[in-house]
């Protein structure tokens, strides 16, 4: 019965919980040990580099802090905002990508609301991550500078830029590096431009952000080509990771793009948005694709490397990428984005879509869509955090894909809705029986197959299998006992969890109990034992979270529910 309630329960009212949390001021949570406490109460990754990202992309600050339960509750370690750079011209989403300096704050919130932001994400354990424009500032393909640019740079145009003028030969590392991208492209190796940047990045890790998406990254030159902007910034203790779109030089042979992608990865992770683009292009067409990525193949380590199934380029930016995955429906991304964020190791990126598809009509600062709170994205999630340090194997055959890990897999069908048999490959999937956490559907598994149902979504999560009896049970005793039995207790019993006395366990006790620990008036007397769910002795906001996990199916337990003696 409670699996009916899961995605009701996770998509609202752990929102209407959240509005109370934040009035009360009581899921803030200022110790490390009680943000540790969140974290692995919502099974997250302990750092950005072993869990999947959420990209609220165009969101404002306050709209992420509304979906922070659901998001923990998602499974996703990381928030990855838009850049948060003051910005020339109107409210299109690229013009975020347009800054006018290197300072903290625009109208997607203040450097105080990115304060706020971190504290609250941190008290679910949820790490944020703000994306960097450090190539380019506002202006045109010819170096002239928009006028909202800051005077710094209008003062020292001959220094602080590169002033080559448009790119005439996009394969050409030189060009890629010193020339402009369609806005004006910053000297990189000049240390006052380091500066600017290394400051704003400390003051964003002062806020408490947790990671930098760097935009642009492939364009800012390496060490090894008399730039220190990367061993510079690398000395700032966060998780880092660039946008590599295509190859550092796409035109250059493949030996000095492998030489250059080590030497990135050397100091950053990187972006694969060519093993991403193909993996997606597979599932879309229904094909087979390679298991290993393309910066893998070239000797990059999968814990250096972020995946997508579908990014913010590649949905909105008509321009440049053609926005070729705006029309793929919803199933189809998350297909992808499944055997993406299955795998060992690396990181995945899941886009949180914006509503308008038409690159001039998407704004920043509008709420993009909450899909992520589905079920099957959120299990893919929360079985990517159950697997970490554990082994893979990928497969493929004629109407699925699977990951197989070392405790589980994941599943999809080519065709939704389908029986699959896959190969248990080394007999990776322990043996037992396993419920998928998407569907429900009871799955087998052998040394030799996993055979199952795959439901609706064409998504199946496997992982934790049944436990199954090695004995026969033992007889009945013959002999009928002698003693009587004991006389039922003087002490009044209740139902642990039922805060309100109706005998029966609900929302409604979860926001009773908060609004008690909050010191908001209720109309009932909070019993401590029937409170202290989490059996720890005592009541704080952990028995919220605890009971919340519970109704929503996430966390079982068989205690809840059951006569306790008050």
């Amino acid at each position: 019965m409670r699996k009916s309630f899961k995605s009701k329960l996770i998509s609202s009212f752990m929102s209407a919980t959240m509005v109370l949390s934040l009035t009360a001021g009581f899921t803030k949570f200022d110790s490390p040990v009680k943000a540790e406490a969140a974290a692995t109460d919502y099974g997250l990754a302990s750092n950005c580099q072993d869990g999947n990202i959420l990209h609220c992309f165009g969101w404002k600050f306050s709209d992420i802090i509304d979906e922070l339960s659901n998001i923990a509750a998602a499974g996703f370690t990381s928030v990855q905002t838009t850049p948060v750079q003051p910005h020339s011209d109107t409210t299109a989403w690229y013009w975020l990508y347009q800054p006018t300096k290197f300072t903290v704050g625009n109208e997607l919130g203040s450097y105080s609301d990115l304060q706020t932001l971190c504290n609250e994400a941190h008290g679910y354990g949820v790490k944020i991550i703000v994306d960097v424009v450090a190539n380019h500032v506002a202006g045109s393909d010819n170096g002239n500078l928009a006028n909202a640019v800051d005077s710094v740079f209008k003062n020292n145009k001959s220094t602080y830029f590169h002033n080559l003028g448009a790119r005439g030969n996009a394969d050409d590392r030189y060009s890629t590096t010193q020339k402009n991208i369609g806005m004006p492209d910053l000297n990189s190796e000049n240390t006052a431009i380091q500066n600017m940047v290394y400051n704003m990045v400390v003051s964003l890790k002062n806020a408490g952000v947790d990671g930098i998406r760097w935009d642009a990254a492939k364009h800012i030159a390496l060490p090894s080509e008399n730039c220190a902007f990367w061993s510079k910034m690398a000395q700032i203790d966060m998780f880092q990771y660039g946008e590599i779109l295509g190859s550092p030089a796409d035109g250059a042979s493949d030996a000095d793009n492998t030489t250059w992608i080590n030497e990135y990865a050397s100091y950053i992770s990187v972006s694969d948005t060519v093993y991403s683009t193909a993996l997606m292009s597979a599932v879309r067409d229904k094909t087979t694709y390679k298991s290993t990525g393309n910066w893998n193949k070239k000797g990059v380590a999968s814990s250096k490397i972020v995946n997508w199934s579908e990014s913010h380029d590649s949905y909105s930016n008509e321009v440049n990428f053609g926005g070729w995955t705006k029309n793929l429906d919803q199933n189809t991304v998350d297909k992808a984005f499944a055997l993406l964020a299955a795998r060992a190791d690396s990181q995945t990126l899941y886009l949180s879509r914006p509503f308008q598809k038409a690159h001039q009509s998407i704004n920043y600062g509008v709420k993009g869509s909450t899909h992520f709170t589905s079920d099957e994205i959120a299990a893919v999630n929360q079985f990517h955090n159950a697997m970490v340090g554990k082994g893979e194997k990928v497969l493929g055959g004629s109407t699925y894909y699977a990951v197989l890990r070392e405790g589980g897999a994941v599943i999809v069908s080519k065709t939704n809705d389908s029986d699959i048999s896959v190969n248990n490959t080394n007999t990776m999937v322990p043996v037992g029986t396993y419920v998928d956490k998407v569907s429900g559907n009871t799955f087998t598994v052998t040394d030799k197959t996993i055979t199952g149902h795959v439901g609706a979504t064409g998504i199946a999560v496997l992982y934790g299998a049944e436990q199954q009896p090695t004995e026969a049970p033992t007889e009945a005793p013959t002999e009928a006992p002698t003693e009587a039995p004991t006389e039922a207790p003087t002490e009044p019993v209740r139902i642990l969890g039922d805060i309100d006395g109706d005998e029966e366990v609900t929302v409604i006790d979860v926001t009773l109990l908060q609004r008690h620990l909050a010191g908001i008036s209720i109309p009932y007397t909070v019993d401590d034992k029937l409170a202290d769910v989490d059996g720890d002795e005592e009541v704080t906001i952990l028995d919220v979270t605890y009971l919340q996990r519970w109704l929503a199916g996430i966390v079982t337990d068989d205690n809840i529910g059951k006569l306790v003696t008050t």
